[in-house]
């Protein structure tokens, strides 16, 4: 029996993107939630073993000192690739929440394939052998 696929949870609010990124990475591997705001996220980390997530910042951008804790809660240490606009620079992102690769920033427009990159980095090369 071959283990148990990674879980990846996506929160983005455009059902759309959310769909294209939920396949993307479906299609390397993972098991997907896409959820479509702050709190289903913190619901699926609750919920489930959570390998990594990917997030729209502009979900998480007006948390405070942390731009992270609207969407991680009680899970802090959680890697997360976050989407970025390109106008969105007022966002600090190497500040103290920005953890040895915990955290992975992708900047639109963004290829895909960026996406399957940042997710073998924050996750690891395991993710092609499932």
């Amino acid at each position: 029996m071959p283990p148990p696929r990674p879980i990846v949870v996506v929160a983005e609010d455009q059902p759309e993107l959310g769909q294209v990124l939920a396949d993307v990475l479906g299609a390397e591997g993972y098991d997907v939630v896409h959820v479509r705001s702050a709190s289903e996220a913190r619901e699926a980390l609750k919920e489930k073993k959570v390998a990594f997530m990917v997030s729209d910042l502009s979900m998480a951008s007006h948390a405070g000192h942390d731009p992270l804790t609207a969407l991680t809660g009680d899970f802090p240490d959680m890697p997360v690739i976050l989407i970025q606009d390109p106008r969105a620079d007022d966002i600090p992102f190497f500040g103290p929440w920005r953890k040895d690769g915990t955290r992975i920033m992708l900047r639109r427009p963004f290829r895909l394939d960026d996406l399957v990159a940042a997710s073998k980095e924050i996750y690891g090369e395991q993710s092609t052998t499932i």
